[in-house]
C-alpha cells in the first residue's frame, strides 16, 4: 500500500513545479490545536461530514499485493449518521454510499469480469471501512474533538436543552464507540455492481 496517504502538511514530497500544497486538516478542542489529520483521514472526514466532492484512493490491488489500483470516489447519497446514548456513551453509526471508478487500467487484468470487479469493490469497502473507523476513534480517543458534528445529531433524544447540558457531550464524546457501514458502487467498462 502506498503510504502517502499517511503525511501530514508540510510533509509531502512536492514536484519542483507545483506551488501549492494541501493535505491535511488542524483539529481543534473547543480554541486548543489537539492534532492534524493525515491525508486519508482528511478524506474521511469529509466523507462522514458531507463534504466530499471527488478525490482519489489508492487500494492494495487484491490480484496483485505489491500494486494498487487507483479509484476516484464520489458520493453515491448522502452520508447517513444515527447516534444513541448507551449506557452513558454515544454509539454512533455511519451509513455511506460512494460511487468508485477505476483510475489506472492495467493490461494485464480484465476488468470488465464481474467477479473481478466484485473483488475490488469488496477491497475498496474493506479499506475505507477500516480507514473511516480508525479516524473516528482518533477524532474521540485522541482528540477528544467532534469535528463531524455528530453533536446535532446525538441532541434529537434529549427532551429539553437542559437535558442536554446535563449530559455535557464534549465530556462524553471520548467514549463513542463506532460502526461503519460502507457501500461502494463499482462502475469500470459499463457494469454497475452494487452491495
Amino acid at each position: 500500500m502506498d503510504s502517502n496517504t499517511n503525511y501530514i502538511a508540510g510533509e509531502t514530497p512536492v514536484d519542483i513545479n507545483n506551488n501549492i500544497e494541501n493535505v491535511g486538516i488542524a483539529v481543534f478542542n473547543t480554541d486548543k490545536l489537539v492534532g492534524e489529520l493525515t491525508s486519508i483521514e482528511s478524506i474521511c472526514h469529509l466523507i462522514v461530514s458531507n463534504k466530499l466532492e471527488s478525490c482519489i484512493i489508492n487500494i492494495t490491488n487484491p490480484f496483485d499485493n505489491t500494486s494498487v489500483l487507483d479509484l476516484e470516489i464520489t458520493p453515491e447519497k448522502r452520508t447517513k449518521t444515527s447516534v444513541d446514548i448507551i449506557n452513558g456513551s454515544p454509539f454512533i453509526q455511519t451509513d455511506i454510499f460512494l460511487n468508485c471508478k477505476i483510475y489506472n487500467i492495467d493490461e494485464n487484468s480484465n476488468y470488465s469480469n464481474a467477479e473481478n470487479l466484485e473483488k475490488i469493490r469488496q477491497s475498496a469497502n474493506s479499506y475505507l471501512t477500516n480507514e473511516i473507523n480508525n479516524y473516528l476513534y482518533k477524532t474521540s480517543k485522541v482528540f477528544n474533538s467532534d469535528i463531524d458534528n455528530f453533536n446535532g445529531v446525538a441532541i434529537r433524544p434529549f427532551r429539553t436543552w437542559q437535558d442536554w447540558e446535563n449530559y455535557n457531550w464534549i465530556a462524553n464524546y471520548k467514549n463513542s464507540f463506532f460502526k461503519v457501514n460502507v457501500t461502494t458502487y463499482l462502475l469500470s467498462s459499463y457494469i454497475l455492481l452494487s452491495s
